[in-house]
């Protein structure tokens, strides 16, 4: 079975690993990201993970190449990113050159929503999806869309910025400028907000314990996310939505909100026929994904 190193640069961690072919990640670690300043100290920190990874591989010929995912708009040709207000150290950094001269070894980039989709499309909850809309909820908001097989592609090499939405005019303020967009609002520094400024592992504990506030805040963020989620289903009229992402690894305590304002706020051809899910790769969805790059899958 074919293997690939994997990366998936977030806003707040990245994590990196090796993944096998059908899906498998085989090993794996996280390191934070550095959101500001110079691109070098990311670089030099995914790297050094990730070369011993690769050569602990006892079968180079196994190894195909590495599959880079990126929270932000790419250039044409996928060599860098050219937009991200949560990552402005990477934009307009040349970074699949300089990760394949310091790995030795070929590089695929793509944008982080797509490359979730195409986990969630191959191995996971969007499987037999003809029309797929996979969101990402963490540090920021991302959304990714498979159309018979294929990736929707018209802005930044992705669907677009989903989450710059507006839901709320009156909501806070994001980080790309606007205000009450649904990234703002659902967001895990949002969640963090309504739980009194703990971290998302903490309230989702809490939540699972009962604690009213880590509930609420929860069933919050869901109202939000449900409202944006019945706002972009006319848009790409999905038959199924995903929701992965740090946040989501509340499951069913975010999920019960969600499908609630959903069903308040969808038009009847949407709220009563589209399945709305949540992802079971707690989290690394995008470096699964990343590597399906290197597989030959659709996209």
């Amino acid at each position: 079975m074919r293997l690939a190193g994997a990366v998936d640069i977030g806003g707040t961690r990245t994590k990196i690993g090796i993944v096998a072919e059908d899906g498998r990640i085989v090993e794996r670690t996280t390191l934070s990201t550095t959101a500001g300043g110079e691109p070098e100290p990311l670089v030099h920190g995914l790297v050094s993970a990730l070369r011993p990874m690769l050569a602990r591989v006892t079968e180079p010929s196994r190894l195909t190449s590495v599959g880079v995912s990126v929270a932000g708009f790419l250039d044409r040709d996928h060599s860098m990113m050219v937009a991200n207000a949560n990552l402005p150290a990477l934009c307009g950094f040349p970074l699949r050159r300089v990760l394949e001269e310091r790995l030795a070894i070929a590089c695929r980039l793509e944008c982080d929503s797509n490359a979730a989709a195409l986990a969630e499309y191959r191995f996971g909850a969007g499987k037999s999806s003809a029309r797929l809309l996979d969101v990402t909820v963490g540090t920021g908001f991302g959304g990714g869309v498979i159309i018979d097989g294929e990736l929707l592609r018209y802005t930044g090499e992705c669907a677009g910025d989903l989450g710059h939405i507006i839901v709320d005019p009156n909501g806070r303020r994001c980080t790309c400028g606007a205000q009450g967009c649904l990234e703002a609002m659902v967001c895990s520094a949002a969640l963090s907000e309504r739980a009194g400024g703990r971290s998302v592992r903490e309230i989702v504990a809490g939540a699972r314990r009962g604690e009213p506030l880590a509930l609420e805040a929860l069933a919050e963020t869901g109202r939000w996310l449900g409202l944006g989620l019945a706002s972009l289903s006319p848009v790409f009229a999905p038959d199924r939505i995903v929701v992965g992402g740090g946040v989501a690894a509340a499951r069913e305590l975010l999920l019960e909100p969600v499908l609630a304002s959903y069903r308040i706020h969808g038009a009847p051809e949407f709220r009563e026929k589209v399945d709305v899910v949540t992802s079971s790769f707690d989290g690394w969805e995008g470096m699964v994904g990343a590597a399906c790059l290197t597989f030959d899958h659709a996209g």
